[in-house]
C-alpha cells in the first residue's frame, strides 16, 4: 500500500516526476535569499505571524522544521535527470509574501526569477521542460524587467496571498473570476507573450462558467470549440482535477495539475484504466489495446510492463512524434502551419499538449 509523502517534499516531488508527466511546486525566498519550497505563508506555531513568515526566516531554522530548499531539489539526481530528460514539466509557483513581510511585489518576484535563472542556467533543461507561474498580476512586467528566459504564466482568478482560510480567499478571487472569460484571458496572455493559461476548473466546467461575462467555453460542443479557438496551441492547466474528468479534460486538450497520484488506483470511477503519463509516456495502439483489455487483477502488471517497454517522449522516433504532434494540433486549432509545429519538436513537448501533472509533487496533504 502506497503512503502518500509529505507535500513539497523531495520524496513527494520525486514521486510525481516517476508517476507522471511531472510536477508543481511553490517556491519562496527566505530573509538569507535562499529558495525554499513551501506553501503557506507562514509556519504553524505560536509567536508573531511575522516572525513566522518565511521570508522573515533564515534558511537553517527552515530547515530545521523540515523545509525542503531549491538547492536539495536540484542536487538530488534523479530529479534531476527526470527533469533533464526533455520528457518531464516542472511548473514552478512563485508565492508571494504575506503583508506583514513588507516587500514590494515587483522587486520580489525579480528577486525569485534572477534566483532560479542563476541555479539553473548551467542544468542543461530543455527548452519546454519549466514554466513559472504566480497569481501575482506583476509576473509579466517582472519577467520582463529582469529579462527572465523561462515562460511564465499569472494564474487565475488572483487569489490573495496570505489568510488563513481558503473560503476567504476564494470570496476574494470571485469578482475577477466573474469578469473575466477564457478568450479574454488567452488573447491578453498572448500579447504578453505566454505560452500558457493557469486557471481554476470552473473557467471551463460546472454551472459557474456561464456565470460570468464575456463568451464561455466547455469541453464539449461549441464551448469546445471556443476554447480551441481561444487557445490556438497555448498549454492550458487547470485545477482542481477530478478523477472522473481527467479523460474529458486531456481529450479537450487541457493540462491537469491533480492530487490523485496513488500509484495503487490503475482505474477511473468508471471502470476505465488510468494511464498517468500521456505526454511523457505515450501509449501507443498496441499497449492501449492491451491495457484496456486486461482484467482488473492482471491491471496492474500490464501496466508495469508497459512502463518498463514504452519509450519517453525523447526517447520516441521522430515518425511517432510527428503523428502525435499532428494529431492534437489539427484537432486543437494550433496557430502556425504544421511545418512549424514539426520544426519545434526538438524543444520538448508543445505547450498545447496535454499534461498530468503532480500537485505540490504527490498531492496536497494539508490546507487548500
Amino acid at each position: 500500500m502506497w503512503s502518500q509523502p509529505p507535500e513539497n517534499s523531495l520524496p513527494a516531488l520525486k514521486h510525481g516526476m516517476d508517476f507522471c508527466d511531472g510536477v508543481e511546486f511553490d517556491v519562496r525566498m527566505d530573509v538569507e535569499g535562499e529558495l525554499v519550497i513551501y506553501h503557506d505563508e507562514s509556519l504553524p506555531g505560536k509567536g508573531s505571524l511575522s516572525s513566522r513568515c518565511i521570508e522573515n526566516m533564515n534558511t537553517s531554522k527552515l530547515k530545521e522544521e523540515g523545509v525542503l530548499t531549491f538547492r536539495e531539489v536540484i542536487g538530488d539526481r534523479g530529479f534531476l535527470e527526470n527533469w533533464q530528460s526533455g520528457s518531464k514539466t516542472v511548473d514552478i509557483e512563485i508565492k508571494m509574501p504575506h503583508p506583514v513581510v513588507g516587500k514590494s511585489s515587483n522587486e520580489h518576484l525579480k528577486s525569485i526569477m534572477r534566483e532560479i535563472s542563476s541555479m539553473t542556467k548551467e542544468l542543461g533543461l530543455p527548452p519546454k521542460s519549466t514554466i513559472v507561474t504566480s497569481f501575482s498580476s506583476e509576473i509579466s512586467r517582472a519577467s520582463r524587467e529582469c529579462e527572465f528566459e523561462i515562460p511564465i504564466t499569472q494564474l487565475m482568478p488572483k487569489i490573495r496571498p496570505w489568510g488563513r482560510h481558503w473560503k476567504v480567499k476564494r470570496a476574494f478571487a470571485i469578482p475577477q473570476f466573474f469578469l473575466t472569460s477564457v478568450p479574454s484571458i488567452a488573447n491578453r496572455f498572448r500579447k504578453e507573450g505566454m505560452v500558457s493559461i493557469g486557471m481554476a476548473l470552473e473557467y471551463m466546467s460546472g454551472w459557474e462558467r456561464h456565470a460570468r461575462l464575456g463568451r464561455t467555453v466547455g469541453l464539449s460542443g461549441k464551448g469546445l470549440d471556443r476554447l480551441h479557438g481561444s487557445l490556438r496551441g497555448m498549454g492550458a492547466f487547470v485545477w482542481p482535477a477530478p478523477l472522473h474528468m481527467e479523460d474529458q479534460l486531456l481529450e479537450a486538450g487541457i493540462s491537469i495539475v491533480t492530487d490523485h497520484l496513488n500509484p495503487d488506483v490503475l482505474t477511473k470511477p468508471d471502470g476505465s484504466y488510468r494511464w498517468p503519463r500521456p505526454a511523457s509516456q505515450p501509449l501507443d495502439e498496441e499497449w492501449s489495446r492491451r491495457v484496456s483489455e486486461a482484467h482488473l487483477e492482471e491491471l496492474g502488471d500490464i501496466m508495469g510492463e508497459a512502463r518498463d517497454s514504452l519509450p519517453t517522449w525523447s526517447e520516441i522516433d521522430d515518425v511517432r512524434k510527428s503523428r502525435i504532434i499532428l494529431e492534437q494540433g489539427r484537432r486543437m486549432k494550433w496557430d502556425g502551419s504544421e511545418d512549424s509545429w514539426l520544426s519545434e519538436m526538438e524543444n520538448g513537448i508543445p505547450w498545447g499538449s496535454p499534461r498530468i501533472i503532480g500537485h505540490r509533487g504527490a498531492g496536497k496533504t494539508h490546507g487548500w
